[in-house]
């Protein structure tokens, strides 16, 4: 027969064991896991404009990324390090209710700069830019892409061309007005 003290004894040695273990876990169990709520990455600071950016940048481009009719710009970020810019024209900007200065433009590419700052370390980020231009109706913006400027690990990989079938959109204005909504509209810098 067996002695119910020996499997008692077992049964103890078992919840003690496992006590320690759990207690001497504890304080480095986050460490071990990682965190289970940790933040999505976001941009925590944007700068689109002809002069270099002032101060400290994780990413910066420097491209004819600007279209010289543009006044201000919205932007969207995935937290997979997608950074899309929508450049807007005086046109657009004035449907959504904003105030703009009268600008001529010739709808040319100017060289400009691109620079981001990103809440986490982030593997790779594509910066895509595309361009507005308002429709005659005054309820849709009609976008072209000029493409992206893709950066891996913090260094820059080089631009890559929009397909030629994908590179135009179609937006309702109250679409743009809902991106302005989720980030505010950014003017940018001519100086």
């Amino acid at each position: 027969m067996k002695n119910p003290l020996k499997s008692r004894v077992v049964i103890l040695s078992l919840v003690a064991f496992t006590a320690i273990l759990v207690l001497s876990i504890g304080p480095w169990w986050k460490d071990l896991m990682g965190s289970v709520n940790s933040q999505p990455p976001n941009v925590t600071a944007i700068y689109l404009g002809v002069s270099p950016p002032a101060g400290e940048w994780q990413f910066i481009v420097g491209d004819r990324l600007l279209s010289d009719c543009s006044v201000a710009y919205v932007y969207n970020f995935t937290p997979t390090g997608i950074l899309t810019i929508y450049e807007i024209d005086e046109g657009t900007l004035r449907a959504l209710g904003f105030e703009a200065n009268t600008t001529r433009c010739t709808d040319n590419l100017e060289y400009g700069y691109v620079a981001v700052n990103i809440s986490q370390k982030i593997d790779s980020l594509s910066i895509v830019v595309w361009i507005s231009k308002s429709s005659s109706n005054g309820q849709d913006v009609y976008f072209v892409e000029l493409g992206s400027w893709r950066f891996v690990n913090g260094s820059y990989i080089g631009y890559i061309a929009p397909p030629m079938d994908k590179n135009y959109m179609l937006l309702n204005l109250s679409a743009v007005r809902r991106m302005v909504n989720e980030t505010g509209i950014h003017y940018i810098n001519r100086r």
